[in-house]
């Protein structure tokens, strides 16, 4: 199919824009979750300054916790308010070109600059907090893809992850659905130009020299050891459900909790049932990582499962 030089520069801009977005304010802080922070900048190894708030705990474990895209660091606390009540360290940060995070430019490599954003957290976490249980990392929508692809490194006290909405197994599918369904928000007119066989060519093709990596991220020791859950809104019309478990199938040490809910809604619409998967994940997590240790001998890693949570019974039925 031959893409019009028009359709080939919308195509281009929106994919530009989905890894530069618009900034959005801080919506909330700590103090709305009662929850004490401190707040600092670090610098990432390309010199970008990250904004973080630590939020100290009783020493059960640290989590390194992102957002989506074109969100901040406070669409996250919710969450970092789960892993406090667990007594969990939190760091929570704004990724580049989010909220009070540096700018970047940049139009190629991507995948490893916002995954230096996660390696300089981690670095973070590790020196303030350098013997307070294991470690884990929390992705969500597409800031799941920097996550996953950052555990192709090891990291020694990383002892899990946490995918919330994403990532998908088909890197270009998956942009395609995010262009034709739900992705952006636009007007009725916009939409159907978005939607052109040509826009949508373009955006997918951009997006994915942007990042500037192979996907699935190739095997690696670390990411096929380090025990996984992925948090699946089976109503999710942003990411397609479908290619988050196809993803979690590859690596044996993953965990899917699929919920009667949309993308990133789980911990609104379902937060029983979302805190209870997280915690119970957590309270399986091996306390030797922390110390960059395997297993002891006989004590087997987290295998593939899979829980189904149905939808609440309305009144009368």
């Amino acid at each position: 199919m031959i893409v019009s030089w028009g359709e080939a520069m919308i195509g281009e801009r929106l994919a530009h824009r989905l890894f530069h977005p618009p900034r959005r304010a801080h919506h909330r802080g700590p103090a709305d979750f009662g929850l004490t922070a401190s707040e600092t900048t670090i610098r990432t190894a390309d010199g970008t300054a990250l904004h973080v708030w630590m939020i100290p705990g009783t020493g059960v474990g640290t989590a390194v916790v992102g957002h989506g895209i074109g969100l901040t660091k406070s669409a996250s606390l919710r969450q970092a308010a789960l892993l406090h009540g667990r007594g969990y360290h939190v760091v929570l940060f704004d990724h580049r070109n989010h909220g009070m995070s540096d700018a970047d430019p940049s139009r190629s490599g991507l995948a490893d600059r916002f995954g230096s954003d996660i390696d300089a957290c981690i670095a973070l976490a590790t020196r303030t907090w350098p013997g307070d249980g294991p470690l884990v990392l929390w992705g969500f929508s597409f800031s799941t893809f920097p996550t996953l692809h950052s555990l192709r490194h090891r990291h020694p006290r990383v002892a899990g992850a946490l995918f919330d909405s994403g990532p998908g197994l088909d890197l270009d599918a998956m942009l395609r659905h995010f262009l034709t369904g739900d992705g952006i928000s636009a007007p009725r007119t916009l939409r159907k130009v978005l939607r052109r066989r040509g826009v949508v060519d373009a955006f997918a093709t951009s997006a994915v020299r942007m990042l500037g990596t192979s996907w699935p991220p190739p095997e690696a020791p670390a990411a096929e050891s380090t025990p996984m859950l992925f948090l699946i809104g089976t109503e999710d019309a942003v990411i397609d459900p479908a290619q988050i478990s196809a993803i979690a199938s590859h690596y044996p040490t993953s965990s899917t909790v699929e919920l009667p809910t949309g993308h990133l809604q789980g911990v609104k619409a379902a937060p029983e049932q979302y805190g209870t998967a997280v915690l119970a994940f957590l309270d399986g997590l091996d306390p030797a990582k922390a110390r960059g240790g395997d297993p002891p001998p006989g004590r087997a890693r987290t295998g593939q499962t899979t829980q189904r949570v149905p939808r609440p019974r309305s009144a009368g039925t």
